[in-house]
């Protein structure tokens, strides 16, 4: 092993990762509001306890007031040239208040990033995502959920009913006010309109399909209902930000995109927009696909000219080749000094696509500060290079574990019915040889496990972890020779149909890379056992293909989002597609359109479905809390996912003079990536 590697335990030790058992707390109820800024006080002056001689009256003069808030050089600039209004009149009557991760920080800069082009949505979005409801990490209690856009929620005893009060004064981008007439056009014209959203998400819906109520009490308040219990909303919220990327939850620009929208908008404007792209309709100028609301009118990643609430508002576009955001000068969040954020001016994005490129703009100093895209395997490089490059690396601990599922729906019949026994997906388990795969392929930098939840989850089992876990091909062996599955002349087993025991894993790894280096150990260490075993590497649209037709064998992919699990539970309960276990099973629970298959009445899935569909509805935290544990515990006896090596270190790289980047954090999607490290604190030490 490499000197530079670092132990895993160590890591884990080292690491600022505490708890996060109180997001699911939060669930229960809405974090308390959070302080407004303090005018900063002069300080007292001391007074002589000698006597002064006696003289005439006086008025001491006032010392000017100092201002209450803030700004951005390049914004005073604006508000002294008449351009913008002064930054009292930007900001609502309670900003956020946020707490550095260092200390205060210095107005200006241009943070340097890459991108993959206009595919890759989602690094940029995720940096300032602004749903209702934000994740927030706190070094005692670790990941929580807080008041964001709403200065405080409510939420009735059977949490059926969330009401929330959004924080008076917010404004978007172009200086309009944000508030429920930007709900009530989202939920009555967006969210309700079939064209636009064919299919509602779940959590905006009950079980039967009934969409949520919105009820606008006031300017400023409203309410959501349900005719069922929606006790994980919150976390929900958090997790997402509605049908909206980048935020805000509930809402959408009412004043800009009503012009757009087929039963308010000038047809002739509409009908020149559509032309104009090559559209055939007006609701692709709202959606990419179906519902999802990021098409080059709606979505802020292509449209300059919408209104956001984000830190940072679009200015070059993708596909450019060097994408350029900026501040937004009606940013609602303040430091605790009464400074306006964010600190830094513009965020770009330079265009890439060969990884080598992108690790040797990290290592020669052209990026300031990113996680996305850096690779674990260059590791070694990224430290030799500290130094020369003049940044630092940072450490975040990635929610996730290599897996691979065997898919218990393959066209197979033999195949489907030993991957769907229990001995069989065991004795494939501790085939692996997960600490030589840590070692040789990871640099020590990944720790043997089982796919569950990570350290620092409120769900995190130590037994779990290591369940079926430990290197045991003897175990292996006797299982499949009690499962009948006799070994022929060349010590190939023979299929309970006399046919040669043959299977193939399905990957869309790049050739040649840490991951599919794996995907040919796995082969190799089930083909030891008597399991002949082939590793394919495909293209990523005919994985894709493969799993939803459910004709995939065993898929390699990784087992994510292991943080904050009942946020995002998709790969226990099994409807993740890129996770196939049981895809057929799953299209069918869900009602998708895809190929279905009903299972069983007596199959473990169902007790798994039903005790989610139970977590969903027991508004009782502690009992909650309860069932989602026995369904973990399915996959904890008899794991239909089999992990191999996970935990990585999630490697940040950041320049030296890129300061209030914290280290020791989780790293998921479920905690919004990069986003979990609050960006708009952020800012250059020069």
């Amino acid at each position: 092993m490499s000197k530079k590697a670092i132990d895993r335990r160590t890591f884990l030790k080292l690491s600022a990762l505490t708890t996060v058992s109180a997001a699911l707390a939060a669930c229960a109820g809405p974090a308390s509001p959070t302080p407004q800024p303090q005018p900063t006080q002069a300080a007292a002056t001391s007074v002589p306890a000698t006597k002064a001689p006696e003289a005439a009256a006086t008025t001491a003069p006032t010392a000017a007031a100092a201002p209450k808030y803030k700004e951005a050089p390049m914004l005073a600039e604006l508000v002294k040239a008449g351009k913008l209004p002064p930054v009292e009149q930007r900001l609502p009557q309670d900003p956020r208040v946020i707490q550095p991760v260092e200390k205060i920080g210095k107005y200006g800069g241009t943070w340097r990033r890459a991108y993959k082009g206009v595919s890759d949505r989602w690094g940029p979005t995720k940096l300032q995502e602004e749903p209702m409801i934000q994740w927030l990490w706190t070094n005692d209690k670790g990941v929580q959920v807080t008041a964001n856009l709403c200065s405080k929620w409510e939420q009735n005893a059977d949490a059926s009913q969330f009401t929330f009060y959004l924080r008076k004064g917010i404004k978007w981008s172009d200086g309009e006010e944000f508030n429920t007439d930007d709900v009530k056009f989202w939920y009555e014209d967006v969210l309700l309109n079939k064209t636009l959203i064919p299919s509602i998400p779940d959590y905006m819906r009950d079980p039967d399909g009934t969409p949520m109520k919105v009820e606008i009490i006031d300017k400023y308040t409203f309410s959501v209902k349900y005719g069922k219990p929606k006790p994980l909303l919150p976390i929900t919220l958090a997790k997402l930000t509605g049908t909206n990327p980048v935020g805000p939850s509930f809402a959408m620009p009412e004043h800009y995109l009503k012009k757009y929208h087929e039963k308010y908008g000038d047809k002739a404007t509409i009908d020149k927009a559509v032309a104009d792209r090559k559209f055939a309709t007006w609701d692709q100028l709202w959606n990419n696909s179906k519902g999802d609301l990021q098409g080059p009118i709606a979505f802020w990643f292509l449209n300059p000219e919408l209104p956001v609430i984000c830190a940072w508002k679009m200015k070059v576009p993708p596909p450019a080749e060097h994408m350029v955001m900026e501040r937004n000068p009606y940013f609602w969040k303040v430091d605790p000094e009464g400074n306006q954020l964010p600190y830094i001016d513009q965020v770009t994005h330079d265009l890439f696509s060969d990884q080598q490129v992108f690790n040797m703009w990290l290592v020669s100093g052209k990026i300031d500060c990113q996680y996305r895209y850096t690779d674990t395997g260059a590791y070694t490089l990224y430290k030799e290079n500290e130094q020369k490059g003049g940044y630092r690396v940072l450490r975040w601990l990635l929610a996730s574990t290599n897996a691979v599922y065997p898919n218990i729906n393959c066209p197979d019949p033999v195949l489907a019915k030993l991957f769907d026994t229990a001995e069989f997906r065991h004795a494939l388990s501790i085939a692996i040889n997960r600490q030589e795969l840590a070692d040789l392929l990871y640099n020590g930098l990944m720790t043997p496990r089982q796919a569950s939840p990570v350290h620092g989850s409120p769900n995190y089992d130590p037994e779990f972890e290591k369940k079926w876990a430990e290197y045991d091909p003897a175990t292996a062996n006797k299982l499949l020779d009690d499962l009948g599955l006799k070994k022929g002349p060349d010590g190939i087993r023979l299929r309970p149909d006399g046919k040669p025991l043959e299977i193939t894993i399905e990957s869309q790894d790049t050739p040649g890379s840490q991951a599919a280096d794996e995907g040919d150990r796995i082969a190799k260490y089930w083909t030891a056992i008597g399991v002949k075993t082939t590793f394919k590497i495909v293209e990523r649209s005919l994985y894709t293909e493969h799993y939803q037709n459910g004709t995939i064998e065993v898929g390699r992919w990784g087992c994510d989002r292991n943080s904050i699990v009942m946020a995002d539970p998709g790969r226990y309960i099994g409807i993740t597609q890129d996770g196939p276990w049981a895809p057929l099973y799953a299209a069918w629970y869900a009602k998708a359109p895809t190929k279905q298959l009903e299972p069983p009445p007596d199959h473990p899935i169902r007790k798994i479905w039903a005790l989610w569909d139970q977590c969903q509805a027991e508004a009782d935290e502690t009992k909650r809390n309860a069932l989602f544990k026995q369904l973990l515990d399915i996959h904890k006896e008899h794991p239909y996912m089999i992990g191999t090596v996970g935990e990585a270190a999630a490697l940040w790289i950041v320049g030296n003079k890129f300061r209030n980047v914290p280290d020791g954090r989780i790293e998921d999607d479920t905690t919004r990536d990069e986003g979990l490290g609050t960006p708009c604190q952020f800012f250059f030490d020069v």
